[in-house]
């Protein structure tokens, strides 16, 4: 309705603060928090994990446990944040249920202690849990609804039809597939599991895009010189009109 009338327009993506969120000695942080060192961890942050409609914890489960199936060997913790509930178990993942925390610090010990972040969701719109979890340098597997795919640039999974670009492991920061495709969630990932050079690789890869793009200062830096340029405009065109009165 307003494109008709926009005279100029930009983009500038939401910033995190990135002296909280940012990559860490993942071995340490996991003593801290008492996980195990040989497991691969799996993490999902959202309010009311398991009712949350819009977050889609109904495929997350049912990827998780083909997860678990297709590496019966390896030791897996999902880390559920968000939500006060017993622990339990999808197969041979272990379930940890982590109540929200005001302090973000404490949620970016998690998103360093993860090997992937897992986003199911069914619809969204720019959410801060993915640009923090990319700035603390972990992958990212998720739906491509919504600003995530802005958010994520996802590698290619295997040959399936996608409608959203697409980047080399040089520049990829996870996986995107499609809501409710409990398969290709899963594949990816297994995929990131399985393979630690590309796993390390797109955590790198998503720290640096973190820094050039999600930036809590950049973002106010672009805010305050698109002001300037247009405030700047503006002043010669008001002055003139004032000078007709």
């Amino acid at each position: 309705m307003l494109a008709s009338a926009v005279v100029e327009a930009r983009v500038i993506p939401n910033g995190v603060d990135l002296s909280i969120f940012h990559p860490n000695d993942r071995q340490a942080v996991r003593v801290v928090l008492g996980i195990p060192q040989d497991a691969k961890v799996l993490l999902f942050a959202a309010n009311s994990i398991r009712s949350n409609t819009w977050k889609d914890c109904q495929t997350m489960r049912a990827a998780i446990a083909q997860v678990a199936e297709r590496l019966p060997e390896q030791n897996m913790f999902f880390i559920a944040f968000g939500e006060d509930a017993p622990a339990e178990r999808i197969g041979q993942a272990e379930v940890r249920f982590i109540p929200y925390q005001r302090d973000p610090k404490a949620l970016a010990c998690y998103y360093q202690a993860a090997d992937v972040y897992v986003h199911p969701a069914r619809v969204d719109t720019f959410p801060n849990t993915v640009l923090e979890v990319l700035a603390c340098g972990t992958p990212v597997v998720a739906t491509a609804v919504g600003g995530i795919t802005e958010q994520v640039k996802s590698l290619k999974l295997g040959t399936r039809s996608i409608e959203y670009p697409v980047y080399s492991s040089k520049e990829a920061t996870g996986m995107l597939v499609l809501p409710r495709d409990v398969e290709a969630m899963a594949e990816a990932i297994v995929t990131l599991l399985r393979n630690e050079v590309l796993r390390k690789r797109l955590g790198e890869n998503a720290a640096q895009d973190a820094r050039q793009r999600f930036d809590l200062e950049r973002e106010a830096d672009d805010y305050l010189n698109w002001y300037e340029q247009v405030a700047g405009r503006r002043a010669p065109l008001i002055d003139k009109h004032l000078r007709r009165y």
